[in-house]
């Protein structure tokens, strides 16, 4: 398992974002539609201040508050919980991190123009799938204030096969420091004693990004990414 040299994914667009918005409307009057309701998904949805309000239960009181039925506030919430259900027994495809460019574009639109450090985790599985990007330190990430321990703690949790180390620096210049490479070094050193591959560190900037692994391959005993 590596990364590959391929090319970035881009982006969702706003018009992108707004066709799934529609998309969960018609998909939430369906599911409804056998209920009784007083007001329609697109109603719901309005109120939630879009899908993210309902799927995260945070429109709960939005919607008593409106005055939509507690009937009906609790057929949302069945819903919602059926749907999740479903698509936990049946998951959508693992997004795929092949090579550095792949991971930036996950993470920069994430935390890229942060106003503070942060560092993230990415733990792949066999077939470089992303099972999670965990956000596990926010400040300044050097050798000295991270713990390795604390890094490699959520691949393990999450029986990972590999991962990379993502952080960003505020500055917006991605230009990897003394301690960023230091921290590299010392997490190498730990994850191979665990037999965890460790496939690049990132750093991160405002619309650029630095693969160390590349910049640096004699980290990795000259290991090509």
């Amino acid at each position: 398992m590596s990364f590959a040299l391929v090319a970035a994914v881009s982006g969702d667009t706003s018009l992108e974002q707004r066709d799934r918005d529609e998309r969960f409307t018609r998909a939430l009057e369906t599911l409804l539609a056998h209920g009784s309701t007083t007001h329609s998904a697109g109603d719901l949805v309005t109120l939630a201040d879009g899908p993210e309000g309902i799927l995260n239960g945070n429109a709960i009181e939005r919607f008593l508050s409106a005055g939509v039925p507690r009937h009906t506030v609790d057929l949302v919430t069945r819903t919602v919980a059926a749907a999740r259900d479903l698509t936990s027994w049946w998951p959508a495809e693992r997004a795929r991190v092949q090579s550095p460019a792949d991971l930036a574009a996950i993470a920069q639109p994430t935390f890229g123009r942060s106003a503070q450090e942060q560092l993230h985790v990415a733990i792949v599985d066999g077939r470089n799938g992303l099972l999670d990007l965990r956000h596990v330190y926010t400040g300044t990430a050097t050798g000295t204030s991270v713990r390795i321990g604390e890094l490699l703690r959520p691949v393990l949790q999450a029986h990972g096969v590999g991962f990379a180390a993502v952080h960003n620096h505020p500055s917006g210049d991605p230009e990897p420091s003394d301690e960023d490479l230091r921290l590299t070094s010392e997490l190498l050193a730990a994850a191979r004693l665990l037999d965890i591959e460790f496939l690049d560190h990132l750093v991160i900037g405002h619309g650029r990004w630095v693969s160390i692994r590349s910049k640096q391959p004699s980290i990795w005993g000259g290991e090509a990414p």
